[in-house]
């Protein structure tokens, strides 16, 4: 007999106890009954916690979930969603006080940081090879590593770069920039008809760290931005400065929209649907919030290059599901692990949101995966490549910085005092 759905084993519980009120079927139906609460119980809980930041990447989710329900009836799933701006910081309280058997999180420093907290469950050899090599194509788990073990099970990257209205290049005879003087032209003409050429609401410091990030990769490199970012060079090296110098150009020429630098990262789309503002400079996953009328009209491009002399890095973070050791189902948890990368769901799941898949295999990618592909190298984001001690500073610093008179030399003052591992 297949386990019964919870809901079904509880009115069909009531319905026989209602019968057990007459003598003659007392004894058959608590017989009857006792078999369908052990039933009941008989189905294993998985508990889940996962992080949104769209209606779109809910939906997605809960289809890919839905699915697993189907296929697999013996688990009773009991998923959370949380928002981005609440999930992010309570993470690690999160897992400490509840069983959660397994948890989105985000790859690079925050994953370390959760290992060296003891708060993840290591996956052993045997997951690791049933994840790398399923039917739906290579799956590469090293970047999960710490310390030689693996902890989580990639499920998507999303680039980074600018999004903009193709109609409206079209109208304004603007091609795609793909240099810096290129870039600074666009911005002027975007200027000239009367909007704003950029945008960020930078109100929680990571939109704006975007910028820093693609000026610093851009003008010096992905080393030296690893170390600056692990507290192996100062932000007082005069190479961070000439990032700073060059963002100032495009705050002194007032091409960013004022009004959005202190409200939150999607308070700009709006402007940006409007035609109030012409590029924003934002992660794949914004692609889910798009409205469906608009969104073949919405094109992306690559930050420009500044030097022809550095390679072209990208930011690609990538997010993953762990396992926390809190958790008291790992067999369940290693059966939705497995069901997402051996059964198209992890692919189902990146068409939705937008966002690229991490499996290796023949398949049309994200339109705004290609980035990625012919770059050198990519990071993995700001807070997600930065020591701990160094996030919350400069991202003060940053938010510093966008307000006039836009100070290099306080900002880098302020910086290399306070943005230190």
């Amino acid at each position: 007999m297949p386990p019964l759905p919870s809901r079904c084993a509880r009115f069909l519980c009531l319905a026989l106890c209602a019968a057990c009120r007459l003598p003659r079927w007392r004894w058959t139906c608590a017989l009857l009954c006792a078999l369908v609460a052990g039933e009941a119980l008989a189905r294993e809980q998985l508990v889940f916690y996962y992080m949104v930041s769209s209606g779109q990447q809910r939906s997605a989710w809960q289809a890919v979930l839905n699915r697993f329900e189907a296929e697999n009836p013996d688990i009773e799933l009991a998923a959370t969603v949380f928002q981005h701006e609440q999930y992010r910081p309570a993470f690690a309280s999160l897992i400490a006080r509840h069983k959660v058997d397994v948890a989105f999180w985000m790859g690079g420093e925050p994953l370390r940081n959760a290992v060296d907290g003891g708060l993840l469950r290591p996956f052993d050899e045997a997951l690791v090879a049933q994840l790398s090599h399923g039917p739906q194509g290579e799956l590469d788990l090293n970047p999960t590593r710490v310390r030689g073990q693996a902890y989580g099970l990639p499920i998507a990257y999303y680039p980074w770069g600018f999004f903009y209205r193709k109609s409206l290049f079209a109208r304004l005879g603007l091609k795609v920039p793909l240099t810096w003087d290129d870039f600074l032209a666009t911005c002027a003409t975007l200027q000239e008809a009367g909007l704003a050429p950029l945008a960020v609401g930078a109100k929680n410091g990571w939109p704006a760290a975007a910028w820093f990030d693609f000026l610093d990769l851009r003008l010096n490199g992905i080393e030296f931005h690893r170390r600056l970012l692990h507290g192996q060079e100062r932000f007082g090296d005069p190479r961070v400065r000439k990032v700073f110098d060059t963002w100032r150009v495009l705050l002194e020429r007032r091409y960013f929209l004022a009004q959005a630098m202190g409200n939150d990262w999607d308070y700009v789309l709006p402007y940006f649907y409007r035609e109030r503002v012409g590029m924003i400079l934002m992660g794949a996953f914004v692609a889910a919030k798009f409205p469906a009328a608009m969104a073949d009209d919405i094109g992306f491009f690559p930050f420009p290059r500044l030097s022809p002399l550095v390679p072209v890095y990208e930011e690609g973070p990538l997010d993953l599901l762990v396992m926390p050791g809190t958790g008291k189902h790992p067999q369940a948890a290693r059966r939705l692990l497995t069901f997402l990368a051996g059964s198209g769901a992890l692919r189902q799941l990146n068409e939705m949101n937008h966002t690229v898949s991490p499996q290796r295999a023949p398949a049309s990618p994200a339109r705004n995966g290609a980035a990625m592909a012919w770059s050198a190298s990519h990071t993995f984001f700001f807070d997600r490549d930065a020591r701990k001690g160094i996030v919350s500073p400069a991202y003060a610093g940053f938010r510093q910085f966008l307000t006039p008179p836009h100070d290099a030399a306080a900002t880098i003052r302020y910086l290399d005092v306070h943005a230190v591992p």
